[in-house]
């Protein structure tokens, strides 16, 4: 995430005690899996579509970092696109959980109020005038996660074309800090995606919402501090076109286009387990290694993005409430 502010105190509150049972949410996710388990006979069992992701989640109260080089982080750009977005939509049945970063040129207005004391209103006028005057979407990291928990070993990193570092307005600093992270301005220039044709792939994918009475699966949408992520991405997807006044017309249209489980990983962090920061530092606090590729790059933000939420998602028990239903559509900083 490259907006300012993203960082802050880590405030990590003593583990609670392990349950006398380790047994977790059942796997199901979209897909509805139960792990088999010994219930007491006093509790009645978990509902059969609770959220979770890790089936071997009762075997590690952490994710185990995967072995560096056993995932791929695999940079698309306008000559692959059809190809991997036909092969993202291949995988949606059997990996229905979508992570996703974005890399976006700063922020160019900020407020008076420190962030901390700023209600959900004045923070979307925020992210609202900056992703409007701003526009241009520069990386879209996707990390797919199956049923088990883990994500498919291959992450999508797309680079998206039409920013021009001497004419648009961007926020030098977030542009230095990606430049010093690697990011090739003119490789984006000269060979990245045009977010039109990104709009139309994905109107034809599986990741696009289907009308009523259309056949779709309904995916999970997950991000870190996402009020950005989602709003670039809804500006391309929606061809440019200015963002809602309202935070609830906001709210609507992100329903439009995600659906209702849309999840904010810092917000659930902050909320379940007091947990505060940018994503490296909750992901440390979780015991997160970042698997593959370098911070502040879309693809690899992405999937450390889907190992912090797992790592969350082993902590609870299995009678905790679907993470979906207490925390679906609440996005840092806008939620109500």
């Amino acid at each position: 995430m490259i907006f300012s502010g993203d960082g802050g105190m880590l405030l990590l509150p003593p583990p609670p005690p392990p349950p006398q049972h380790h047994h977790y949410l059942d796997p199901g996710m979209i897909l509805h899996m139960p792990i088999p388990m010994t219930m007491p006979v006093h509790m009645p069992p978990p509902p059969p579509d609770q959220f979770a992701f890790a089936a071997a989640a009762h075997r590690h109260r952490y994710h185990a970092p995967q072995p560096a080089g056993e995932i791929e982080v695999r940079d698309v750009w306008h000559w692959n696109l059809a190809g991997e977005m036909d092969a993202i939509s291949a995988l949606l049945h059997t990996h229905p959980v979508v992570c996703i970063d974005t890399e976006f040129p700063g922020t160019v207005h900020d407020s008076t109020t420190p962030r901390y004391q700023r209600g959900p209103h004045e923070s979307y006028v925020l992210v609202r005038r900056n992703a409007d005057e701003l526009k241009k979407l520069l990386q879209l990291g996707i990390t797919l996660v199956g049923a088990d928990g883990r994500p498919y070993p291959v992450v999508w990193q797309f680079n998206f074309r039409g920013f021009d570092v001497d004419l648009d307005p961007h926020g030098p600093a977030s542009i230095a800090m990606l430049k010093a992270h690697g990011m090739d301005f003119d490789r984006l220039q000269h060979y990245g995606i045009d977010p039109d044709d990104f709009a139309d792939e994905f109107a034809r994918s599986g990741l696009a919402r289907r009308r009523p009475g259309q056949a779709s699966l309904e995916l999970t949408w997950v991000a870190f501090s996402g009020s950005y992520d989602f709003a670039y991405l809804a500006k391309v997807l929606r061809r440019g076109k200015r963002l809602p006044d309202k935070l609830d017309d906001f709210r609507n249209l992100m329903w439009k286009l995600f659906g209702p489980w849309v999840l904010d990983v810092k917000h659930i962090a902050k909320t379940d387990f007091g947990v505060c920061g940018g994503l490296d530092q909750v992901a440390a606090a979780f015991g997160v290694d970042r698997a593959a590729g370098r911070a502040h790059n879309a693809g690899s933000d992405s999937l450390l993005t889907a190992d912090v939420l797992r790592a969350m998602l082993a902590c609870y028990t299995p009678y905790d409430a679907d993470v979906r239903l207490t925390h679906g559509g609440a996005i840092d900083g806008l939620a109500v």
